[in-house]
């Protein structure tokens, strides 16, 4: 079951976020457990609430989430600085899925990185990004950088993006991926898409999904067609950078055994999977759809919270 955002969720909820409450002020923020806060927002006529989840996600929410009684000091430091701020900006970080909340404008900003890969992070930043308090403390890859208070946190040292790749680089990952491999699994690392949108542009080329790395085929000779179907992902990648469409849902079937003698099994539908795009490889699947992606994966995580506590 999918629990987290991919890149291509997270430029999609970004576009949505940006589009509807910019300008909005904070005017609370609380903690539901130790990753996960609620930021409550508002302007004359309306009212919103993001959720961000360390690790996770972060979206809109329509729901009452359960508030811890007495606030983290995480969230008391949130309250401090960003109490009355309008939010100005959401952006992400390179083609890194890291989410940058910007509060307020110039040096009187304050921004809140929220990490949504391995452990993930929150941290709470000044207009010069210097680290006011976090989640975690950590060192980075590069040993002489750390995530700590009053350390900077290194914005520009997110991967920017990157060009198409090219034949030759494909055919050479292609080359050295063992026997058996399946090819959205080998260009995974090496490509921001993700690998349910290398599935789909797989099978919209018609190569199977789950299409794999074969020692008797050239890899120069499948190359073309895979490069054929990482130009189509590239345009998905587009599609999100003013992202306006659907959310989907995708369900999957469960059988429930029968408490009474005789009686058949039922059959379940369970929430599996959150997208912003109906893929090719669950047009057959039953799915939910709803109008905003931010919709869908504000119900999708409300079921999945609920399951957990039953």
């Amino acid at each position: 079951m999918k629990t987290r955002f991919t890149t291509v969720d997270i430029r999609a909820v970004i576009a949505e976020i940006n589009a509807n409450y910019i300008g909005m002020r904070v005017n609370n923020v609380y903690d539901i457990d130790n990753k996960t806060y609620l930021i409550r927002l508002q302007k004359p006529d309306s009212k919103a609430i993001l959720l961000i989840e360390s690790g996770s996600r972060i979206h809109s929410t329509d729901f009452e989430w359960p508030k811890n009684m007495m606030p983290s000091g995480f969230a008391m430091k949130c309250r401090k600085h960003l109490k009355s701020r309008r939010l100005t900006q959401v952006k992400q970080l390179g083609i890194d899925r890291i989410v940058d909340i910007q509060f307020g404008s110039d040096e009187a900003a304050y921004h809140l990185i929220i990490e949504l890969y391995d452990r993930g992070n929150v941290i709470l930043a000044d207009h010069e990004y210097t680290i006011l308090n976090l989640l975690r403390f950590r060192t980075a890859e590069a040993e002489d950088v750390k995530i700590a208070v009053r350390e900077r946190y290194h914005v520009e040292s997110a991967r920017p993006p990157e060009p198409l790749i090219s034949l030759e680089r494909l055919t050479e990952i292609l080359s050295k991926a063992p026997n058996g491999e399946q090819v959205k699994r080998v260009l995974n690392p090496h490509l921001p898409y993700g690998s349910t949108l290398i599935e789909h542009s797989l099978i919209e080329v018609g190569l199977p999904g789950s299409v794999k790395v074969d020692s008797q085929v050239d890899a120069a000779q499948v190359a073309p067609k895979i490069l054929e179907a990482m130009q189509i992902a590239e345009t998905y990648m587009e599609k999100t950078e003013n992202f306006s469409g659907k959310g989907y849902i995708i369900q999957k079937s469960e059988k429930k055994p029968s408490l009474t003698p005789g009686k058949p099994s039922e059959e379940l539908l369970t929430y599996d999977e959150f997208h912003p795009f109906l893929f090719a490889q669950h047009a057959k699947s039953p799915y939910l759809e709803f109008d905003t992606f931010d919709k869908a994966v504000d119900e999708f995580f409300l079921r999945w919270r609920v399951r957990r506590l039953t």
